[in-house]
């Protein structure tokens, strides 16, 4: 028995091949708490799905015959802002995975993951959290810990030219957290806190979240270490 609401989450499959569509819908249909909408093999039918649907998960592969997925989900995430994109592709390069974040993606997936680690991604972007599974996050960890430990000394200046408040959302977006609960913890709300992460973006002249988290690291605001343990 789903705890809530009955309502399940609907998702999108964009993926160009139909068995590996067929096996998703499979591990999916034994889910209480999400539901197969739709399914669509090139970006062209996922854009056009994507707003018949208005699904809230999109699971969204990189090679499509017709544009990348990560193209994809920058057009998606324009037109359906509220739409959650899990990225799920054969490739964990660092250049893949910031290029995904940079279009909206907030998770990202390898196609050898376990059905377990598909489910807890499901489970954990629903609620507004970034996930990666382990293979993607020791990628991540590494290429922080190597900008973090560079030797190139980091200037404060931008820092300080943020407000108080602008630093408080800051290092709460650095953790991983999403709008609705930095809005709760600071007392505003989810639209207060997405203009104050615009403002924070500009000011520090970061367009994706890593290079604000590794920014936040060098800075000593938040510890690289601890994303070993627990998903963005």
């Amino acid at each position: 028995m789903e705890s809530g609401s009955d309502k399940k989450q609907t998702i999108l499959l964009v993926d160009d091949h139909t068995l590996f569509r067929e096996g998703l819908k499979v591990l999916l249909k034994q889910s209480a708490r999400f539901e197969v909408a739709g399914e669509a093999g090139t970006v062209q039918d996922a854009c056009q799905k994507a707003h018949e649907l208005q699904p809230d998960i999109i699971l969204m592969d990189i090679a499509l015959p017709d544009h990348s997925g990560i193209e994809g989900t920058r057009i998606i995430r324009d037109q359906l802002p509220s739409a959650k994109v899990i990225v799920i592709s054969m490739y964990s390069k660092m250049d893949f995975i910031i290029k995904a974040l940079q279009a909206g993606a907030i998770g990202y997936l390898v196609k050898d993951s376990t059905p377990e680690m598909l489910l807890d991604a499901l489970n954990t972007v629903s609620q507004g959290h970034y996930y990666f599974d382990h293979t993607v996050l020791e990628e991540i960890v590494e290429y922080l810990m190597e900008q973090h430990l560079s030797g190139a000394s980091i200037s404060e200046e931008n820092y300080a030219k943020l407000t108080r408040r602008e630093q408080e959302v800051m290092r709460l977006v650095a953790q991983g957290l999403s709008s609705k609960e930095i809005g709760s913890k600071l007392y505003i709300s989810p639209k207060t806190v997405e203009n104050h992460r615009t403002k924070v973006m500009e000011k520090l002249g970061f367009d994706n979240v890593i290079d604000l988290v590794k920014y936040a690291a060098k800075l000593g605001i938040i510890n690289i270490r601890s994303w070993e343990n627990a998903p963005l």
